[in-house]
C-alpha cells in the first residue's frame, strides 16, 4: 500500500510558522483582554490594542512568508494558499523535521520577484484596516525634544552620547540643505544621523548579507508643521522575532548584540531630545 501524499517541505515551514503567528495573536488578545486598562500608552483603550496587535501580526506573517520563501526557493501559491487558511490552523503545530544551519554565512540568498514580493505584501495589507501611514507609524519610534532646546543643543547631545556609549558617528545627510539648493526656498530641516557598530555590523552580514541594506543605523532628526523637533528611527526590536519558530531566530549571541545597540540608539535619542550632556 503506498504512503499517503506529503506537503511540500516549504508548506509545512509556512503552516508552522503561520500557527506561531496565531499563537502569538492568540495570547496577546487573551492577556489583553483580562484587563480594563489600556495596555499601551497612546491608545485610548483595550479595542484599539486589540487592533494594533493584530497589525503586528499581519506584518510578521507577511516577513516570515517572505523569508520563508526565500530560504525554501519558491512555493509562493503554496504560501498565499497557506495565509489565506491560517484561521484554520490547528490547535498543534504541524511536525517538521529537525533542521540544521541551512545557509552558509556572508552569502545572498535567492532574489524574489518584484510579482512574488507584491503578492505577499498585498496580502497582508488586505488584512490591516491600517493605512500605509498609520502601519510606517507602528514600525517607528520617535521622542520629540523638550521645548526650548534648540538644534544644534539636540545635535551636540546626540554625539555626545554616542561617543560616551563607544557608537560611531559616522556622517550626516542635511536633506533639507539639499531641497532648497534645488528649489531655492526654504524647507523644514530633515538631517539623518548615521552611526555604526562595525563589529556587530560584521555579525549581522554573516547571518544575512541582505541587511546591508538597513545599515548603518540612523537616526533622523526632523522639523514639523508647528517648527518642534522629532528624533525618530526605526523600531527594529529584534524582541518581535520572539513570535517566530526556533528555526528563524537570530542566535542568542547576536540577539543580545542586537538588543543592546537597539538600547544605544535609543539612549541616544533620549539623550538628545533632553538636551543631556
Amino acid at each position: 500500500m503506498s504512503a499517503p501524499p506529503q506537503s511540500p517541505p516549504q508548506v509545512r515551514e509556512i503552516a508552522i510558522c503561520l500557527w506561531e503567528i496565531n499563537r502569538f495573536r492568540r495570547s496577546r488578545l487573551s492577556a489583553s483582554s483580562a484587563s480594563s486598562k489600556p495596555i499601551s500608552a497612546g491608545f485610548a483603550n483595550v479595542g484599539e490594542e486589540h487592533e494594533r496587535q493584530g497589525d503586528m501580526a499581519n506584518q510578521l506573517s507577511a516577513l516570515f512568508a517572505v523569508s520563508l520563501t526565500l530560504a525554501f526557493g519558491g512555493g509562493l501559491a503554496q504560501a498565499r494558499d497557506a495565509a489565506d487558511a491560517a484561521s484554520r490552523l490547528p490547535e498543534k503545530p504541524p511536525s517538521a523535521t529537525s533542521t540544521g544551519q541551512r545557509f552558509t554565512p556572508n552569502t545572498m540568498m535567492d532574489p524574489i520577484t518584484p510579482e512574488a514580493r507584491r503578492k505577499v505584501l498585498e496580502n497582508s495589507l488586505a488584512r490591516s484596516a491600517r493605512s500605509l501611514r498609520e502601519l510606517i507609524n507602528l514600525m517607528t519610534y520617535k521622542v520629540e525634544a523638550q521645548p526650548g532646546l534648540s538644534w544644534d543643543e539636540v545635535i551636540t547631545s546626540m554625539k555626545l552620547r554616542a561617543n560616551k556609549i563607544n557608537l560611531k558617528f559616522i556622517g550626516a545627510h542635511l536633506v533639507h540643505k539639499e531641497i532648497e539648493a534645488i528649489t531655492g526656498k526654504p524647507t523644514p530641516r530633515v538631517e539623518i544621523y548615521h552611526f555604526c557598530d562595525a563589529l556587530l555590523a560584521r555579525e549581522l552580514l554573516d547571518y544575512s548579507l541582505e541587511f546591508a541594506i538597513l545599515l548603518p543605523c540612523r537616526i533622523a532628526v526632523v522639523e514639523d508643521a508647528q517648527q518642534k523637533i522629532w528624533l525618530t528611527m526605526l523600531d527594529w526590536d529584534v524582541s518581535w522575532t520572539d513570535a517566530a519558530p526556533n528555526r528563524n531566530k537570530l542566535p542568542d549571541s547576536l540577539y543580545q548584540a542586537a538588543s543592546r545597540l537597539r538600547k544605544g540608539l535609543e539612549e541616544i535619542i533620549q539623550a538628545g531630545a533632553n538636551g543631556a550632556l
